[in-house]
């Protein structure tokens, strides 16, 4: 979200003069008609001062800080309503900028648009909405009456409403808003704001009390949170967005059940991945990431762009009803590519029970519970690929990286690998040994699942495959960070997991235990725990070397639910 703007009491005959238009225009767009009032030769501000019906709106103006605006030489068309036709005393205790984008500028437009003969027009207003004016005679703004038109002006026209026109805001507007208790989400949203004064763009004014003031204020408007996940848009008027926005109550649910998963301690060892042979104590501030992260998984899944993919069907999903396509794609997905892609089943829950609100680009689902299964949005399937940086092996054994192309794998070895690539990891006379790293774990409980690969996976020659026999181990830290590990150094502590045997006559998925970490390492770097594989090669019972595909992390509620629900359909790691 970006946004360049001037301030209130701009003059604006710099950077904006290329969009004005010459007063001679008037001469070549408007007709004069029975109905015109006020004085051709006055100015708009002019001509609204002294119409005691417009009383009211001159008040607002002037509070707004736009009547210099309407006494320049600038061009504008006004629909003015008329005195007693809105709740003036309510925006009269509106905050100025917003009483300006708001109303004023929301009833303000740029050049002249005349009411005469049939009028068809879509206006784009000061404030970047569009509002349809229409009529044949008698003509109407967005449905609101125009009580006198064509009151002409030397820099505009103004024409009188019967009422003051809708202010529909878009998205990001709305996490301004008091109207709903939305307070928990919009917060976090604008400590990301930023506000600059464009001083090169600006028009100096005269120096008081040694400071430069200025005339002609050009302001930057940015929301660095916007452009780190893809939310760019939501405060454009063209743009066509759904966000699920949850109250108060939802938020502070969400906080609380996220929150079990981000459980830090702020200094201890590591298994540091950047060094094979030692170890490093890292220092933080836990309790900082751990909000951050919760406050990001919160956000996980929030947008969709109404204008890709199956998307284009939340334009017309209704309160109560149900989209029929595949999935939807969440702008999350371009920052994070295992995660975005929500299907039918989880797709249709996340509206269940919410508010629908139609905003200027797009539409708000207000809800007092986000319901977004946790492995579609901050707990998401791992998957660590075994040809990848990740994987360390020890010293003094070979370590072959083999990645070919599909049409390369033995026709009668079943499956596929992920990436087309594996590690085979070899000794002639010792048992092989290497580790895995694992990245953004949290403190939860995974199904931990290895892929093997056979040693005729590219050997058509190969008929008689052994299977590897591996021992498995983890490394991982405690919340205490506890030193009482086996390794030299002491900084970790050693669980062995399973002892497994593979199935040679296929790329074999093997499920190797169930384990809860008890602290998460997501956000802390090159910090990582790790899966220790080493062969048991006994004779000429099993292969000594191990050729490792991949390791996967399930989340434990995902693999259990996937058990319960055999035909549910989730996005996950291509394999």
């Amino acid at each position: 979200m970006k946004k360049i703007y001037r301030n209130a009491m701009a003059v604006m005959a710099l950077a904006l003069g290329a969009l004005t238009t010459a007063c001679s225009d008037w001469d070549d767009h408007y007709v004069a008609d029975a109905a015109m009032q006020g004085n051709a030769n006055a100015t708009l501000w002019e001509n609204i001062q002294a119409d005691s019906q417009l009383s009211q709106f001159a008040t607002l103006l002037k509070k707004a800080g736009f009547d210099q605006n309407l006494n320049s030489s600038q061009t504008f068309t006004v629909w003015a309503p008329l005195n007693d036709t809105f709740d003036f005393d309510r925006l009269m205790q509106t905050a100025s900028d917003t009483l300006l984008n708001e109303f004023i500028e929301n009833h303000i437009a740029r050049s002249n648009f005349p009411a005469v003969g049939t009028v068809e027009d879509k206006i784009y207003m000061l404030n970047k909405k569009t509002t349809l004016f229409q009529g044949n005679g008698s003509y109407t703004m967005s449905n609101i009456s125009v009580a006198t038109p064509n009151i002409a002006s030397k820099n505009g026209v103004i024409h009188t409403l019967q009422g003051k026109l809708p202010f529909l805001p878009n998205i990001y507007e709305s996490l301004h808003a008091v109207q709903y208790p939305i307070d928990s989400i919009a917060n976090f949203f604008h400590q990301y704001d930023r506000k600059e004064l464009r001083t090169n763009l600006s028009v100096e004014g005269p120096i008081v009390n040694g400071e430069i003031t200025y005339l002609d204020s050009v302001f930057y408007e940015d929301n660095t949170l916007f452009t780190r996940y893809g939310w760019n848009y939501i405060n454009e008027e063209d743009s066509n967005y759904t966000m699920i926005v949850p109250t108060n109550e939802a938020w502070t649910k969400a906080y609380n059940a996220i929150s079990k998963y981000y459980n830090y301690v702020s200094g201890y060892k590591f298994d540091d991945r950047s060094l094979a042979d030692a170890d490093t104590i890292v220092t933080f501030d836990a309790e900082y990431l751990r909000d951050s992260l919760i406050r990001k998984g919160i956000m996980s899944n929030l947008f969709y762009n109404n204008n890709l993919y199956d998307n284009k069907a939340l334009m017309t999903l209704q309160q109560g009803g149900r989209l029929m396509n595949d999935s939807l794609i969440s702008t999350y997905n371009e920052v994070e590519p295992y995660q975005g892609i929500i299907y039918n089943e989880d797709a249709n829950d996340l509206f269940l029970g919410a508010t629908r609100l139609e905003r200027s680009n797009g539409f708000m689902w207000l809800t007092d519970t986000l319901r977004q299964r946790p492995w579609n949005t901050f707990n998401p399937v791992i998957q660590v690929e075994g040809e990848s940086s990740a994987t360390n092996v020890d010293i003094g054994f070979a370590n072959n990286i083999y990645v070919y192309t599909s049409d390369a794998q033995n026709p009668v070895v079943p499956g596929h690998l992920s990436n087309y690539g594996y590690v085979e990891v070899s000794n002639s006379s010792a048992n092989p040994t290497f580790s895995v790293y694992l990245p953004e774990v949290l403190s939860t409980t995974y199904a931990i699942y290895a892929v093997f690969v056979p040693s005729n996976i590219t050997n058509v020659y190969d008929t008689v495959p052994k299977p590897n026999l591996v021992n498995v181990q983890i490394s991982y830290n405690t919340e205490t960070g506890d030193l009482n590990g086996v390794r030299p150094n002491g900084a970790r502590r050693l669980t062995s997991l399973a002892r497994v045997t593979t199935d040679p006559t296929k790329i074999d998925t093997v499920f190797v235990s169930d384990f809860t970490f008890p602290i998460a390492y997501a956000g802390t770097g090159n910090y990582y725990p790790s899966l220790v594989f080493q062969g048991q090669a006994t004779g000429k019972t099993y292969e000594y070397p191990i050729r490792l595909d991949c390791v996967i992390l399930v989340p434990k509620e995902l693999d259990t639910y996937i058990k319960e629900h055999p035909d549910y359909k989730f996005y996950r790691p291509k394999n």
